[in-house]
């Protein structure tokens, strides 16, 4: 590139430079120089930030710098731009002269160009010819093939000159070649007249190799059998001898040993154990020819896949079709645990891992298993199992004979005792899921959600209580209390070690305490409601307390000495339904100390309007007796007054409620002492 040039290419960048040192501008000067530099869109971006007078100034500034660039440049490069103009003197001329020969020269090559493209079409057209004359030959030889070894193969067994096998071999190695050489030609009318002489030497063939095979496998001919399992690969009719195999020897012992007879008298066990008895002797010749083993020529058969056990579940699922039906939950699991012993059984006869994966991947193993109905099986235990649960919820405390249904084959002993029905019947129910005459393990998953449901519901009972309609009685209540800490503590450990052996390993854990924080977060709802409602119990007690000034006031009664019957009734409820009840102590120290401070402090309040209304009516006499001139008489020998038997009698009876509160173990807390502090003072 000359000086010129790289001048010329750097001087935007230059005047771009100078531009902004000299006044900054209202726009990226940078836009000019893209490929893709609209006019319009520039003013669009820039009017939006800027006033158009503004953007018209800066850019006739742009414009001046820029002229005043090119005319430096020019000036300092004047002498190269007279030189470059100088050396184009005569260039027109030039090009002239090299106009004609140019012209020349490529019509010669259009004209060769076209020449060469014909040649190009003629050799594609007679390679095309060669292609189809080369075709009819491959026909023709085919032809020509297919009448040469027809001759041949009829010569084979008109003649019979050999012995059977060694025909039979000779024979299917002729007719597999010329298979190959009809199937290529069979549209064609050479090959359809030839038909009816390629049928008879099918059918003598096939009828010659089929009781060549069966008489092999009836006489446990092994040479026998061989060859024709030879044979029968090289025809490429695997199937058909696999169920040449199946109709002449498993067909026979499967039709003797299925049949309702037969499973009413051994039953389904023993019909199995029957079936795995008698077919290895049956198998063993065929399985010892066709091991998968990579070095065998015949590992492509699968006896034992495609055609032992296709008979065997065809005769069952005809013969004995009341065995999938789901109606008795308990004969269908028994049915179906034995099927899969018995399915475990075959798998061991195919010998080779490889076998028994084709096993289970067959249509008929499917389509067996498929038949029994386990989504069916598993709606009629939902049904049992949380319909007892269900009904038993209806009379939550009290037994029924649900129980028994559901406690059908299982013990009864539940561990520590539940006070109530419907949670020895959770943890029945519980068990039942997971008891071996219910459980089947492909239904293992829905048996686990089971259990999390019955969970569930059990937590949702507990909130429901304090919303029933009907009457509750507080015992039942701390009694599900005690029964609801009993199940968090037990169920997570009990549905671990029932699951144990019978699914794989996987963390319950998170999953169970998910379901017994469902029951935990109960408790409180129906904590807060028996907290009332033994405070509202004692609180009827409350009202006797208003009699106590009624019991002293212008009585001239002795002072008291003991406290009155009233605060015994103050907290019969809360040592009857609390402090007697089967509650976890924690829960029963809780509770008792949150009822304790309700009571105290309604007790509180009404000692506080007692002694109030008392003052009141003290004050009220003493401005009555300074008021008459009788009263310097009116002294008696007594010198205790009303107010202070009434605060001596209240005193004992706090004093006999704080006795009860130590009594059970209740901590009486700061609002005790203010009580105290209030019937003490004067």
């Amino acid at each position: 590139m000359s000086v010129i040039e790289t001048e010329t290419v750097e001087s935007p960048r230059l005047i771009l430079s100078k531009l902004r040192r000299e006044r900054p501008v209202c726009f990226r000067p940078e836009e000019f120089f893209e490929d893709n530099f609209d006019v319009d869109t520039f003013l669009a971006l820039n009017r939006k930030s800027f006033t158009l007078e503004s953007l018209k100034k800066d850019l006739e500034n742009y414009s001046t710098t820029i002229q005043n660039s090119l005319v430096e440049l020019i000036n300092r490069d004047y002498a190269d731009f007279v030189n470059l103009s100088t050396n184009l003197v005569g260039v027109d001329q030039t090009i002239l002269k090299l106009e004609a020969p140019l012209i020349d020269i490529h019509a010669d090559i259009s004209i060769i160009s076209q020449s060469i493209d014909s040649e190009i079409q003629l050799i594609a057209q007679k390679l095309d010819h060669r292609s189809q004359i080369r075709n009819k030959q491959g026909i023709l030889h085919g032809l020509m093939s297919i009448e040469k070894l027809t001759n041949k193969i009829e010569q084979l067994i008109d003649n019979q000159t050999e012995g059977k096998e060694s025909l039979f071999e000779r024979v299917a190695s002729e007719y597999s070649q010329l298979q190959f050489y009809v199937n290529k030609n069979e549209d064609l009318p050479f090959v359809m007249n030839m038909r009816p002489r390629i049928k008879r030497i099918s059918d003598y063939l096939e009828g010659g190799l089929h009781k060549s095979f069966k008489s092999g496998l009836k006489n446990n001919d092994k040479n026998s059998v061989t060859q024709c399992l030879r044979i029968f690969t090289t025809l490429g009719r695997v199937d058909q001898s696999e169920q040449l195999f199946a109709d002449a020897i498993i067909a026979p012992i499967i039709e003797e040993l299925v049949s309702k007879e037969n499973l009413a008298n051994s039953g389904l066990a023993g019909m199995y154990s029957q079936i795995l008895d008698a077919l290895p002797a049956a198998t063993a010749l065929v399985l010892s020819l066709t091991s998968p083993r990579k070095d065998n020529e015949l590992r492509s058969f699968d006896f034992m896949s495609n055609a032992t056990f296709p008979t065997i579940v065809s005769k069952i699922c005809t013969k004995t079709p009341a065995l999938f039906a789901a109606g008795d939950p308990k004969q269908f699991q028994k049915s179906y645990k034995e099927t899969m012993k018995f399915l475990s059984g075959f798998e061991k006869l195919c010998q080779y891992k490889e076998r028994a994966a084709n096993l289970r991947q067959h249509p008929s193993y499917k389509n067996f298993i498929s038949k029994w109905s386990l989504p069916i099986y598993f709606q009629i235990r939902l049904q049992e199992i949380a319909g007892s649960f269900e009904h038993q919820l209806l009379t939550p405390f009290t037994f029924n004979t649900e129980k028994q249904k559901c406690n059908d084959d299982i013990s009864s002993d539940t561990g520590e005792e539940y006070q109530l029905p419907v949670s020895e019947m959770l943890e029945l129910c519980i068990k039942r899921c997971w008891d071996e005459d219910v459980l089947l393990r492909p239904l293992t998953h829905r048996f686990f959600k089971l259990t999390l449901q019955l969970l569930r519901r059990y937590a949702v009972w507990l909130s429901e209580i304090p919303t029933s309609s009907e009457e509750l009685i507080i015992s039942d209540i701390c009694k599900a209390v005690h029964d609801s800490h009993l199940i968090v503590e037990k169920v997570p450990d009990l549905v671990k070690s029932l699951i144990a052996d019978k699914v794989p390993p996987f963390d319950q854990t998170e999953i169970l305490s998910i379901s017994c924080k469902d029951i935990q977060d109960s408790i409180p709802i129906l904590a807060e409601y028996v907290i009332n409602e033994v405070t509202k119990n004692c609180e009827k007690a409350l009202e006797q307390t208003q009699a106590v000034p009624r019991l002293y006031r212008r009585t001239n009664r002795e002072m008291p000495t003991e406290p009155l019957g009233y605060v015994s009734q103050l907290t019969e409820p809360l040592e009857v339904h609390m402090y007697s009840s089967m509650l976890p102590e924690g829960v029963k120290t809780d509770w008792c100390s949150r009822t304790a401070h309700q009571i105290v402090t309604r007790y509180g309040e009404t000692v506080s309007e007692i002694l109030v209304s008392l003052r009141k009516t003290e004050d009220s006499l003493a401005m009555l007796k300074r008021g008459r001139k009788s009263a310097q008489t009116a002294a008696t020998s007594n010198t205790y007054t009303d107010e202070d038997r009434i605060r001596a009698q209240l005193k004992l009876d706090v004093a006999e409620l704080g006795a009860k509160f130590d009594a059970m173990g209740i901590p009486k807390g700061e609002e005790f002492e203010k009580l105290q502090t209030l019937v003490a003072k004067r």
